[in-house]
């Protein structure tokens, strides 16, 4: 296991300080193995929602090298914009593709189409696997606003019947994904996605949620001192049944 972290709970969150995001995510990778070797023991085979950004990185690339039979693993991601081909360079079907699935064999990596004629049909094709599948672990990110996916507080409801719906991204959101690098500015950001909901994350059994770096702190103090709303979707987490919260120095910096 990596180096020893501050850790505390707040409500039912487990939160894990790290000096940097390499620590957080190798102690993240071995966690993430260990839960995926349990449910393949016991169950044959595992499924997995993947988050894709940039706070991933370090958690992606140890997990790479975990003793893990891939042959047993589903794969899914938890969003992606609406109208994006899964070739472009800011698609979220082509950063784990990237990151993961290209150096791994997974049994299917499920992907949410950007180009669907129809997002809505699109979202209950995905939420039909999902329901299939039944994910075992869930691994996730905090956005700038509070999001988790692509669930901004605007569009946040804790009660939401839905598993994955189309989404308004608000500029906050999209702003993000500029300073990510993944656009050069903001009027390319596009301002409808497909997104996995809140209450679908709070019935997944496990989520390990990595955050990284002084611009998500704000964010996370919100989502642990503030209280459990709507206008922080990260909040939400303290309610979920098993999830731990992996953040370095940075990220924990106003706590």
């Amino acid at each position: 296991m990596s180096a020893n972290p501050r850790t505390f709970f707040r409500d039912r969150l487990e939160v894990r300080v790290y000096a940097g995001r390499a620590e957080a995510g190798a102690a993240g990778a071995e966690i993430a193995a260990a839960i995926l070797r349990e449910k393949t023991l016991r169950a044959g085979q595992a499924a997995v929602v993947f988050a894709s950004a940039v706070s991933q990185d370090a958690f992606l690339a140890a997990l790479r090298g975990q003793r893990i039979d891939w042959t047993r693993i589903t794969a899914f991601h938890m969003d992606e914009y609406a109208g994006m081909s899964g070739d472009h360079p800011a698609s979220f079907r082509r950063f784990l593709r990237e990151r993961l699935t290209d150096h791994v064999p997974v049994a299917a990596f499920h992907r949410l189409d950007g180009q669907a004629a129809d997002a809505e049909a699109e979202c209950e094709r995905y939420a039909g696997l999902l329901r299939r599948e039944e994910p075992c672990l869930a691994v996730m990110g905090i956005g700038e606003n509070g999001h988790l996916a692509f669930i901004d507080p605007p569009v946040c409801d804790f009660a939401d019947p839905r598993d994955v719906r189309p989404v308004e991204l608000d500029d906050l959101c999209r702003m993000q994904q500029v300073h990510d690098g993944a656009f050069a500015r903001l009027e390319e950001v596009p301002r409808r996605a497909l997104s996995l909901t809140v209450p679908f994350f709070l019935r997944v059994p496990r989520a390990l949620v990595f955050v990284n770096g002084a611009h998500k702190s704000a964010a996370v103090r919100a989502a642990l001192e503030g209280p459990i709303v709507e206008a922080c979707p990260a909040s939400a987490l303290r309610r979920h049944p098993s999830a731990t919260l992996f953040l370095d120095s940075a990220a924990a910096s106003l706590l």
